[in-house]
């Protein structure tokens, strides 16, 4: 789509179009399990539009928005459960697979999903007419962890290396060792799986306060979770045909399932313990992280929650399209759709970045001639937001950086250690023998987030600056270069 549209069209238009994608993928999924379009067209439209996913899009985690192959693990699951051969099992590896390749975290997530359907195939659900054998359906999963190994390492067979290879030192350094205190900021509270989007053009309004003053120093793309009414009404509507034994034998295997797997990715959602006094009771994160430390996002579970509550509320749907006359049914679809497009047009606006015309810095920078390097102040780590402005800018100018490094690469942050902050005039002579030419400093980037975000962040992150809001003082040394408004040009 890039070479096509360019970058920035390419990137957008699969971000837009990755919503109706899940949502078509979710549809075809449910169609072929409850056998009804206008429930499994419901379910697509809360799974393919959910919160979660609009806020991650705009937050820049195209990964968590696009989830098409979620539908289809979980079709692969059921089919699997249903037939046990060969065949159905490279299936499910191939899923697993294709989800995992899309994002290492979704696969990570659908590994407990798939763990409970393991679990619940094993020794809940009940089969009618069909001789159920202990030993086969083991190994028949045996062979979906084949695959699903056979797809994957490929790919990431050097990370899985490094991970298992490298002293704690460097995985903390790399990222890929995340302390416990970061996944008790980014897991969640029970109360936003029922509040809805700070964007929200009427409802955000009546929730910002609280929504803002409760973010336990995360932020709004991680924490919007809202499940919405429309579903949940149909999924506790679901709950009580259930126990009253109304679903037909194959609806009541659905729902049954769908409500567990909805349970389960609630509770590892949650924080990895819960805090009584001095003591902390610990819940199933505390023990999952210490497998898999590197993963310390656990609210995206909530994600996998959207899509088993969607499941559940096309199972109910389906089987009241059974039940009631047309009219009343067509009535109540109606209305169901209605609010969920209501509650669910949360669609966040602050995010937006112009780029076009260009920043004057950058066409200015375009122009120039010749092959040299350009520093950017304030230099983050490449995991800094704003570093990404940088990335996105050097496509234009296609001048090389010295910015963009990070832990794992040691000689290029050792030289950023010493050059990240110059402070005298020693530094900006290293600078200079590096081959660069021009530092370009952006005050307002030592600054704190700008206020139209400030509604998206905890109160921590939003007070929080580049060394006090104060640029490098060694530049006080020297004269600009070339001033373009905030902007300032140095030339070594």
């Amino acid at each position: 789509m890039a070479s096509l549209f360019g970058a920035v069209p390419g990137y957008n238009l699969l971000v837009l179009a990755s919503f109706p994608l899940t949502a078509l993928a979710a549809f075809l999924c449910l169609r072929s399990l409850v056998k009804n379009g206008l429930a499994a067209f419901f379910g697509g439209l809360v799974f393919g539009f959910a919160p979660p996913a609009l806020a991650h899009g705009a937050g820049g985690h195209l990964n968590f928005s696009l989830n098409i192959f979620v539908p289809l693990l979980v079709l692969a699951l059921i089919r699997n459960g249903e037939k046990r051969t060969f065949l159905s099992a490279a299936l499910v590896g191939a899923a697993f697979a294709l989800v995992t390749l899309t994002s290492i975290y979704m696969g990570y997530f659908c590994a407990f999903a798939c763990l409970a359907f393991a679990a619940f195939d094993l020794f809940i659900w009940k089969r009618s007419g069909q001789v159920f054998f202990l030993n086969r359906a083991i190994l028949n999963y045996l062979v979906v962890a084949f695959f699903a190994a056979l797809f994957i390492l490929p790919f990431e067979y050097k990370a899985l290396v490094e991970m298992f290879s490298g002293s704690r030192t460097q995985l903390v350094q790399t990222g890929r060792v995340r302390d416990l205190g970061a996944l008790v900021v980014y897991s969640v509270r029970m109360w936003e799986y029922f509040l809805p989007s700070i964007d929200h053009p009427v409802l955000g309004r009546i929730f910002e306060g609280f929504i803002g003053t409760h973010l336990h120093g995360s932020n709004t793309t991680e924490q919007t979770l809202y499940l919405g009414l429309a579903p949940l009404g149909l999924f506790f509507a679901g709950l009580g045909l259930f126990f009253r034994n109304k679903f037909s034998p194959e609806r009541r295997f659905y729902f049954l399932f769908f409500a567990i797997a909805a349970a389960f990715m609630v509770i590892m959602s949650f924080p990895p313990y819960i805090p009584l006094g001095p003591v902390k009771i610990p819940l199933i994160g505390y023990f999952t992280h210490k497998i898999a430390p590197m993963f310390r996002v656990y609210s995206r579970f909530g994600i996998l929650v959207n899509f088993f509550v969607a499941c559940g509320a096309a199972v109910t749907l389906a089987h009241l399209a059974g039940v009631m006359s047309k009219t009343r049914f067509y009535a109540l679809a109606g209305a169901l759709t209605a609010l969920l497009l209501f509650e669910y047009r949360g669609i966040p606006h602050n995010y937006g970045m112009q780029v076009k015309p260009p920043p004057p810095v950058y066409e200015w920078l375009a122009a120039e001639p010749g092959d040299f390097i350009v520093a950017e102040y304030p230099m983050m780590p490449n995991d800094e937001a704003g570093f990404y402005t940088y990335m996105l800018w050097q496509t234009f100018h296609h001048k090389r950086l010295v910015n963009g490094t990070s832990p794992i690469l040691k000689e290029s942050w050792d030289f950023f250690q010493k050059v990240n902050y110059p402070s005298d005039l020693k530094t900006l002579e290293i600078l200079r023998k590096a081959g660069v030419k021009y530092l370009i400093v952006h005050p307002e980037l030592y600054a704190s987030i700008p206020p139209e975000l400030t509604k998206h962040f905890s109160k921590d992150r939003t007070e929080k600056t580049y060394n006090n809001n104060v640029p490098p003082p060694v530049l006080k040394k020297l004269k600009p270069y070339k001033v373009f408004g905030q902007v300032s040009v140095y030339k070594l």
